[in-house]
């Protein structure tokens, strides 16, 4: 296999370093050399089954490399997964949702869920239709467990907020109930659609038999949470009355009714007013003209509390001191620098002319703290970094490329900022002239209103309070300055300078701007360490054709507004599902062959190995989400992608076989069924009964017993199986 993959790859990727065109032939030897890795694989996976079956004897599964191998293409198969879905397909549902202006809750729960939970819906089909196995059931119970238990608890791990050393995550309590309350629901629909059991059996394994009816309630159970998720308000309103008309509830209840009736309605007499800057809570907003606001504003405030405080990072630096105040910094920062390894192979590049693989030689944030604020009072110029909402992930709750870094750079006359990748000045973005902030002291957020028809807004996060109030007091005078040119009808500021030559630069510069600040997936990491490096080397051959087949709709002009058009994002999507679909396949095979070489059941391997490879990529993203104060919308995600995974991920594969087929479908084995859906529930009445103990407060405590008794269930399975 290795000299199949090498012999055929290294020549056209040796021309390429050297800068010949050969962009035809590389197209026919990167997608020959693939499918001759697969077949070589495809056939040592059967040739392996076959020995088995014909004498009974070991010798093929004491092959060690045939282990690797199938392993090796298990691991690829869930990377390659969860960088087509992060990367590409959920950006390219989200053009599409603004293009037809689909509400943010509807598009939320319907194509955005979709794109996040592909991979295990796309695993059931494929286990349904083609291979035939109890792989993916395995898989979807898998992810249930991983996510309420592994997700759960690594979020409070990283939770911005920690009190006496210890952290915790304030769960806002609609949400909850809501999320926890359809999660519920659907395993009750689940159990009736595994009721019955047929009167055929398999040898000594008897079969479940799955009617058409029951698969349809299971998945109409999905169609109900979003009929939930889009009238939200008029529900809590609704309950609310309720509770009003029949005074039940007492005294709690009532101040929960106040507080939830102040989340969904709007008080102008709490909105103060100072200048052009609105200070309010986004609580009290109308939260359909901000539609990120919305997703946000159901975040308790304690979750962006820290007991300790990095405000105090403030530095004025002129021209003199900021040399000596960038070396004095390079002592914090010295984690974030290159290593030896991957100079040499900077350098490497260079001398092969391979520019398009090369990174600048400093990120913005190798040069500067993330909570460093600069002034420079000679230019009136202040930079700091903040984060900024990313608009191909608006409809999303949170992704792992939800919020980006940047670096801004705010004069009384322009406002710009770039990204925290290579050459960052190619992706620059000259904000436009606005009247209005909203601003959110509690959660240090700014949101810049685009008084233009058609034309975004800007959602920022600040990274501390100091940088806020900086920030804020800045964007006024911006705003005060600039009033004039408003009042003439002006939208933006023409940003070359008012010299020829750089009027000239950058009328030339703007056709080839590119402000996303995603970095391509051929681009050689930067601050990577040696292993980090040895991985991506392995994998270029991968990256490279993904890199040219699937189309990225990630670009931005210089104001920051998407260039792609509606056709691209639909071809971004078809190929986002050929990619899924073969890499679906790949995996769902792979691990069969490994779960047959190791003498275990396929719903094993599902529960256990599937279902992390494909929740890796959720884990890793509500991780980031705490980190930045999103705890409550990571562990109501859970819940929201569990409900997805059942009713949808399973729901939908059974009807669409039972109406193709025109029988029940009773390929499932009734192998640990019952206990699956007891681990279900019992995991669910934990997280309910700890919940209402410390209302509605997960805590550290509430984590380490959830990453215990994901190890005993893993045990478990796996002694079982």
């Amino acid at each position: 296999v290795c000299s199949h993959w090498w012999w055929v790859l290294l020549p056209a990727s040796t021309a390429e370093f050297v800068g010949y065109n050969i962009i035809t032939r590389r197209y026919q030897i990167y997608f020959v050399s693939l499918w001759t890795v697969w077949r070589h694989i495809r056939i040592m996976a059967y040739n392996t089954d076959d020995d088995a079956s014909n004498d009974g004897s070991d010798a093929a599964a004491d092959n060690l490399w045939v282990y690797v191998a199938l392993s090796f293409v298990a691991c690829v198969s869930f990377w390659c997964q969860s960088v087509v879905t992060e990367e590409r397909f959920v950006p390219a549902l989200n053009v599409i949702s603004d293009y037809y202006n689909i509400p943010d809750d509807i598009a939320g729960a319907t194509l955005m869920a979709a794109g996040a939970s592909s991979p295990e819906l796309l695993c059931t089909l494929v286990s349904l239709f083609i291979t035939h196995s109890s792989l993916g059931l395995g898989t979807i119970v898998g992810s249930e467990i991983f996510n309420l238990l592994i997700i759960c608890a690594g979020s409070v791990y990283a939770s911005k907020s920690h009190e006496h050393g210890k952290k915790y995550i304030v769960l806002d309590r609609v949400m909850v109930v809501r999320e926890v309350g359809f999660y519920g629901l659907s395993i009750g629909l689940l159990y009736l659609a595994l009721s019955e059991r047929g009167s055929e059996t398999d040898g000594e394994v008897e079969h479940i038999y799955i009617s058409f009816w029951k698969a349809c309630l299971l998945f109409g159970g999905y169609a109900l949470y979003v009929v939930v998720c889009s009238n939200m308000e008029l529900c809590v309103k609704c309950i609310c009355f309720l509770r009003r008309r029949f005074g039940f509830g007492g005294k709690n209840e009532a101040s929960f009714k106040e507080n939830e009736e102040a989340t969904y309605q709007h008080s102008e007499d709490e909105v103060e007013m100072s200048g052009s800057v609105r200070y309010r809570s986004f609580e009290d907003h109308e939260l359909h003209q901000l539609p990120f606001i919305y997703n946000i504003s159901t975040e308790p405030i304690e979750n962006w509390d820290t007991a300790e405080s990095s405000d105090d990072i403030y530095t004025c630096n002129s021209d003199m001191n900021k040399h000596n105040e960038t070396e004095n910094h390079d002592n914090t920062t010295g984690e974030k620098k290159r290593n030896i390894l991957s100079n040499t192979i900077h350098k490497s590049l260079k001398l092969m002319k391979a520019n398009h693989l090369l990174c600048s030689d400093e990120y913005p944030v190798e040069m500067n703290d993330v909570y460093e604020l600069t002034n420079n009072e000679g230019f009136r110029e202040i930079s700091c970094f903040l984060w900024q909402r990313s608009i191909f992930y608006s409809k999303a709750y949170f992704g792992l490329h939800a919020f980006h870094l940047r670096w801004f750079s705010i004069t009384p006359t322009r406002i710009s900022s770039v990204p925290d990748r290579h050459d960052p000045k190619k992706h620059i973005i000259v904000y436009p002239l606005f009247d209005e902030l909203h601003v959110d002291e509690n959660r240090m957020i700014i949101n810049i209103v685009n008084t233009v028809d058609g034309k975004r807004d800007f959602t920022l996060m600040a990274p501390s309070k100091s940088i806020f109030e900086a920030i804020v007091h800045a964007f006024k005078l911006y705003m005060e300055v600039n009033q004039p040119l408003r009042l003439q009808g002006m939208t933006e500021l023409d940003d070359d300078g008012g010299d020829d030559a750089a009027r000239a630069k950058t009328k030339q510069g703007k056709r080839d701007n590119d402000a996303d600040p995603h970095v391509t997936l051929i681009e050689f990491p930067s601050n990577a360490s040696p292993l980090e490096i040895a991985l991506w080397i392995s994998l270029y051959p991968l990256r490279l054709v993904m890199h040219h087949t699937l189309p990225d709709v990630r670009h931005l002009d210089r104001h920051g507004d998407p260039t792609s058009s509606i056709g691209y994002a639909y071809l971004s999507t078809a190929t986002c599902l050929m990619w899924l679909i073969v890499g679906s396949y790949a995996m769902v095979t792979s691990l069969e062959k490994l779960a047959a070489l190791l003498g275990i059941s396929d719903s094993v391997m599902g529960v256990t190995v599937s279902a992390a490879g494909t929740s890796l990529p959720a884990y890793i993203a509500s991780r980031m989400a705490a980190e930045r104060g999103f705890g409550n919308q990571a562990v109501a995600n859970v819940f929201g992608s569990n409900t997805f995974n059942i009713t949808v991920g399973l729901g939908l594969p059974w009807v669409l076989y039972i109406a193709v087929t025109g029988e029940s479908y009773h390929d499932l084995e009734n192998e640990g069924i019952a206990e699956s859906m007891l681990i279900l529930i019992g995991t669910l009445l934990l997280f309910i009964v700890l919940m209402l103990s410390t209302k509605f407060v997960l805590l550290k405590w509430h984590a380490d017993i959830f990453v215990v008794l994901y190890i005993i269930y893993v045990v478990f399975a796996l002694a079982k199986g």
